[in-house]
C-alpha cells in the first residue's frame, strides 16, 4: 500500500468552536476560534521555509470552511494567491451522521448501542448517516491515486482524514491509528512508508499567541 505515492505536506486546520466545546463536527462547520487563527500562522511560519524551497508544489484544501479559513492564513503567510488552494471533495472530514454536534458524553449516555457497536468495531462501523473509517481511507486512496507523483503535494485538512492518510502512509496497523493523538500545530511530511512529525518549539507557540500546542480528538 506504501508504493507510488506522491509526497505530502499534511497539515490539520485549526482549532475551531466546536473543538473547544468538545463537539464532533464532520460534515457540520464552525469557524476557527483566535486561537485558531494564530495556530494557523504558527503552521505557515514553521512551514514557510520548506514552502518556498520547493518549485513543484499542488495545493489542496477540503471544501469545509474550516479548512478552507486555514488554507487562506496558510496562503497571506506564504504570499500565494489563494486560490492556489484546489478544492477536493476526498479531503473532507469523516461525516459522523447522526453524531454531529454531540459531545463524547452525550453520545455514551444518549446513544449507547450505537457508542458500544462503534467502540467493538471502530473501523467498519457506520453510524447512521455517517461513514466507517474503513470508507474514509478507501476514498483517501482513490484520491491518491490521481495525483502527479512527480510533485509534493500541500493538503490542509482534518483530524480523521489526516490520521487515515498516515495510517496509508506508514502502513500502521488498525491499533496504531487508533492511538494517534496530534495536536492541531502539528504538521507532517508523507513520503511512501515514512513520516515526518513538524512540531512546533513551546516558546514560539508562546511568541504567537498560541494556548498550547493545540486540541486533539478522541474520535
Amino acid at each position: 500500500m506504501t508504493k507510488n505515492l506522491p509526497s505530502l505536506i499534511l497539515i490539520r486546520h485549526g482549532e475551531t468552536q466546536w473543538n473547544v466545546a468538545g463537539r464532533l463536527q464532520g460534515r457540520r462547520d464552525t469557524p476557527l476560534t483566535a486561537n485558531g487563527v494564530r495556530q494557523a500562522l504558527a503552521v505557515g511560519l514553521r512551514l514557510a521555509e520548506r514552502i518556498g524551497q520547493e518549485e513543484t508544489l499542488n495545493f489542496w484544501v477540503s471544501p469545509l470552511g474550516r479548512a478552507r479559513q486555514t488554507a487562506s492564513i496558510l496562503a497571506d503567510t506564504w504570499s500565494i494567491p489563494f486560490d492556489r488552494f484546489v478544492e477536493a471533495a476526498p479531503l473532507a472530514e469523516r461525516s459522523y451522521g447522526a453524531w454531529e454536534g454531540l459531545a463524547h458524553d452525550e453520545i455514551e449516555r444518549d446513544l449507547a448501542d450505537q457508542y458500544h457497536a462503534h467502540s467493538t468495531d471502530p473501523f467498519d462501523y457506520s453510524m447512521p448517516g455517517g461513514e466507517s473509517r474503513t470508507t474514509v481511507a478507501a476514498r483517501l486512496q482513490d484520491w491518491l491515486d490521481t495525483l502527479d507523483h512527480d510533485r509534493t503535494h500541500v493538503v490542509v485538512t482534518h483530524s480523521g482524514c489526516l490520521r487515515a492518510l498516515r495510517g496509508i502512509y506508514t502502513a500502521a496497523s488498525r491499533d496504531e491509528i487508533l492511538a494517534y493523538r496530534e495536536p492541531q500545530t502539528a504538521s507532517f511530511l508523507m513520503t511512501p512508508g515514512g513520516e515526518t512529525m513538524l512540531d512546533i518549539p513551546v516558546n514560539v507557540l508562546r511568541a504567537l499567541g498560541c494556548d498550547g500546542a493545540g486540541r486533539t480528538v478522541w474520535i
